[in-house]
Parts: structure tokens; C-alpha cells; sequence
């Protein structure tokens, strides 16, 4: 398992997002990403690469939490519907991917508890 998104990241070469603390976020931005409700192909759209990161920080915390898939979900289910107004939600391919983000995150937490 990958445990170093900051290599897909465009500013890869930044210090900080190579430190193991920013991890899990990096991740988390990485899998909103690859949600992209809008359309808008943040990976291949210059300029479009944060448009989904302020929705990153309340993630990390559910995770940190441990909070069921379908908090997630529907935190993910009233962005698209109130923030960004769209009738559209993609349920299946949105809990795959936070199933996908709660496995890596385990993993990752293990792996943070191994080298220590």
C-alpha cells in the first residue's frame, strides 16, 4: 500500500508534504479527487487541482474518529446537494471510494503504530 500521496501531488518537492504527519490528508484530498462530483478532472485540469480540498479537513476528523461510512456519506451527499447545488449523487461510487479511504486509513494507522 501507497502510504506517500505527496508523490502525486504538484508541489511534491515541498518539505512539509513529504513529512509522515501530512499523510493521511494528502490521501484524503487524493480520494476527492478521484470522487469529483463535478466533473471537473482535478488531475488533468491546471488550476482545478484543490477543488475539492476544503472538504478534506471534516474527513480527516471522521476518520480520526472513527465514524461510521455513513456519516461520511452523508456529510458527501449534502455537499452535492447544498453546497454545489447538483441533484446527482453518485452513492455507489462515492462508498466505494470512502470504503477504500477507511481501509488505507487502518492500514496506514498500523503502520504509523509499527515504526514507532
Amino acid at each position: 500500500m501507497d502510504f506517500e500521496p505527496w508523490k502525486n501531488h504538484p508541489q511534491s518537492d515541498s518539505e512539509y508534504l513529504q513529512r509522515p504527519e501530512a499523510q493521511p490528508h494528502l490521501k484524503v484530498m487524493e480520494v476527492l479527487r478521484e470522487w469529483d462530483p463535478i466533473g471537473v478532472d482535478p488531475n488533468n485540469t491546471p488550476g482545478a487541482f484543490d477543488e475539492y480540498d476544503s472538504y478534506a479537513g471534516p474527513i480527516v476528523s471522521f476518520l480520526d474518529q472513527g465514524v461510521d461510512i455513513d456519516v461520511m456519506l452523508n456529510y458527501l451527499r449534502r455537499i452535492v446537494h447544498d453546497h454545489m447545488g447538483l441533484t446527482n449523487f453518485e452513492e455507489n461510487k462515492t462508498r466505494q471510494l470512502l470504503r477504500e479511504l477507511i481501509a488505507w486509513w487502518a492500514e496506514w494507522n498500523n503502520h504509523q503504530l509499527d515504526q514507532n
